[in-house]
């Protein structure tokens, strides 16, 4: 059978106090909802609310009723339906994304500025055909290029028209809630059709500690009603808004999270959910926020521990990222140091493809790199079959004496192709490197972005639904826009 390593950094009794912690203080200390439908609702469900201070505590009944409902197995599909994702992963791997909200890219040259609309139409082509990176989120677009009051239904609508992949969406606004959702519905031919294959999931943040400000609420609200699976968020900061330990900072990170699930499980008995603990740390040095900080990431195994192991919930973090600002040494240490710990974790996610600056710019060069770290850290994952043939029993017992070697084994010929071999490493020695025009590898990157934007692309929105779509973004620009812009 095969197995892996397996980076457990809690005991099981361990594991089993946090979830204690965590659901006692649910129930007695409770959160802060800034929502009165969904306060109402949950408090005709059987939660107790005081609808004044707009608090709700849970019962430890509720929340073992909502831990029931939890579907175990779902699928979040693609646009193109190629690409859909089922939920665990069937081979034992993990799934990737790229990053969410940046508002920066830097290009091929180097050159880094606001997000403008043709490069997310070009971070869309690349990534279509990234064989290692499974679902997208939406760059954040300029303000400068389209209504900032609505970036983000702008930016969907580039992504159902260019995107073969599931797409995550991280609303900017409470009002804009609606409109991404009947634009996703209108690339798929309506509500139910969305409803019966999510092509889309959302985000909702929490605002630590253990507070939901109306937007998050209301996306929480509307995906419940919607149907529509949702990845609940938090991001503290810890020694900023959650405590400085990494600890502290995984405890109310999962809490927060977890009331989210409950929330929607009550809500909508059901509804797939990924639990989404995306942590930083604060550097007491200089105040700056970090993502790469290395108790931080151990704070992210714990996570991934107690909701996959202690609830089996489907759970989400980062898998790659730095606090480099350029594509250099400390970059690559800090994310590859990051996806080979998180890959030998229990995340069914790992995010953050492409990013630098502590996810606050994107890069194609860095997006077709973790391309290939992605690949590396997931042959790590399905470990190694143990077995006669794998350890050649035979041929060492009975045949070893007559061959001068192993090249031409019968075993070598079976197995040689097995090796994990990133397409973009040198594995030829110093001679054909120099050769090859001793290329590093930000070369190869760049080389290999040529060549994939010449590519024809991967996929395109059927015409009849292209245009259902930009009817939703002209309604919605009409809606949420609050200057006069012209489409």
């Amino acid at each position: 059978m095969k197995g892996r390593i397996k980076y457990d950094v809690m005991t099981k009794e361990e594991l089993n106090h946090m979830k204690s912690r965590m659901e006692e203080l649910l129930i007695k200390r409770g959160i802060h909802l800034d929502h009165d439908e969904m306060l109402q609702e949950l408090s005709d469900l059987g939660c107790i609310v005081d609808m004044d201070k707009k608090e709700l505590k849970f019962t430890k009944e509720l929340i073992d009723k909502a831990v029931a409902s939890i579907p175990k197995e779902f699928t979040l599909y693609s646009p193109s339906g190629k690409r859909d994702l089922k939920f665990p992963h069937p081979e034992g791997k993990f799934y990737t994304r790229t990053n969410t909200g940046a508002p920066n890219y830097m290009t091929i040259d180097g050159d880094t500025h606001f997000t403008k609309l043709s490069e997310v139409d070009e971070w869309y082509h690349l990534a279509n055909q990234m064989e290692n990176i499974d679902y997208f989120t939406l760059p954040s677009t300029s303000g400068e290029e389209v209504p900032g009051d609505a970036v983000d239904v702008y930016t969907l609508e580039r992504a159902l028209n260019l995107a073969e992949k599931h797409i995550w969406l991280q609303p900017y606004e409470g009002e804009n809630v609606k409109y991404l959702i009947d634009m996703a519905a209108a690339a798929v031919g309506g509500l139910d059709k969305l409803r019966e294959k999510p092509i889309v999931s959302f985000i909702a943040c929490s605002v630590s500690c253990l507070n939901y400000k109306w937007m998050d609420a209301e996306i929480l609200y509307r995906c419940a009603k919607a149907g529509l699976p949702v990845q609940p968020c938090s991001l503290p900061t810890a020694g900023a808004n959650t405590p400085v330990t990494a600890q502290g900072t995984a405890f109310m990170s999962a809490a927060e999270v977890f009331a989210m699930i409950v929330m929607l499980q009550l809500l909508s008995p059901g509804l797939p959910v990924i639990a989404t603990t995306l942590l930083f740390s604060m550097d007491m040095m200089t105040t700056y926020t970090l993502q790469s900080n290395t108790e931080i990431t151990m704070a992210r195994l714990m996570c991934m521990q107690l909701f996959e192991q202690g609830y089996n919930i489907r759970a989400h973090s980062y898998g790659t990222g730095t606090d480099s600002l350029a594509i250099d040494e400390q970059n690559m240490i800090e994310r590859t140091s990051l996806i080979h710990a998180m890959a030998m974790s229990d995340a069914s996610v790992l995010g953050g493809a492409g990013q630098l600056e502590t996810a606050k710019t994107i890069s194609p060069v860095q997006l077709i790199i973790d391309n290939e770290i992605f690949g590396i850290a997931q042959r790590l994952r399905t470990g190694l079959d143990i077995n006669d043939e794998t350890l050649n029993w035979d041929e060492i017992m009975n045949e070893v004496d007559k061959n001068p070697g192993f090249i031409m084994s019968e075993h070598t010929m079976r197995h040689f192709e097995e090796a994990h071999r990133p397409d973009m490493f040198n594995r030829g020695g110093l001679a054909k490197w120099q050769e090859n025009g001793s290329k590093t590898l930000q070369d190869s990157a760049r080389d290999k972005y040529y060549k994939l934007m010449k590519n024809p692309a991967a996929y395109s929105l059927d015409a009849d639904k292209a245009a259902a779509v930009k009817e939703v973004l002209e309604t919605a620009h009409k809606a949420l826009v609050k200057e006069t812009a012209t489409l």
